[in-house]
């Protein structure tokens, strides 16, 4: 699929947007919070968080082989609150991979939820993907809770298949399908 330019997602609470400058001190602070970057591949310091904020502005969603990252930003605040990543495999265009980090402090209010809702009606209705997987570490319970809640499926647990802050760690592998968020989305009406 050819990039597309990107216009702002809405929803109730939420706008996933574009990366801007100014919010690379916050993703830094929460991207290197103990307990969200023991489940990231790695975290960001200031300048990295600057880098990451000025190539994310200007990354075109759809391109084979790239990673779009969204901020999360609470609509009533403005603040950023967390983000929300989409990966294009090159070898499985009709696919796509989604991540979803919130800051600490905003945890527990369904914020999660609605960004990757949010995230999945583009992917499904607007982009025409035909499978979306998230890749967890099994002691996310968090990350889990929040997968099954929305009607993913566990498909695989894979020992030991992923190298995490220079250990071994298994991966959890969750998906759903084009038609299931269909019929999910007719249900919830």
């Amino acid at each position: 699929m050819d990039p597309r330019p990107f216009a702002p997602l809405e929803a109730e609470r939420i706008v996933l947007r574009r990366f801007r400058p100014e919010d690379a001190p916050v993703f830094s602070r929460y991207r290197s919070d103990p307990d969200v970057s023991r489940f990231q591949l790695r975290s960001f310091d200031c300048d990295e968080a600057r880098y990451f904020a000025a190539n994310q502005a200007v990354q075109q969603p759809g391109r084979p082989g790239s990673w779009f990252q969204l901020a999360v930003e609470c609509k009533s605040t403005g603040a950023l609150i967390g983000d929300c990543g989409l990966r294009f495999p090159e070898d499985q265009t009709e696919q796509v991979e989604i991540g979803i980090t919130i800051a600490p402090e905003h945890h527990g209010r369904g914020f999660g939820a609605e960004a990757v809702n949010l995230a999945l009606e583009w992917v499904f209705e607007d982009l025409g993907k035909h499978r979306a997987w998230a890749s967890t570490d099994p002691m996310n319970m968090k990350a889990i809770g929040l997968l099954e809640r929305l009607g993913f499926r566990k498909e695989a647990h894979h020992l030991k298949s992923l190298r995490l802050h220079g250990e071994w760690a298994d991966d959890v592998i969750y998906a759903m399908l084009a038609e299931e968020w269909a019929r999910r989305r007719q249900t919830a009406q």
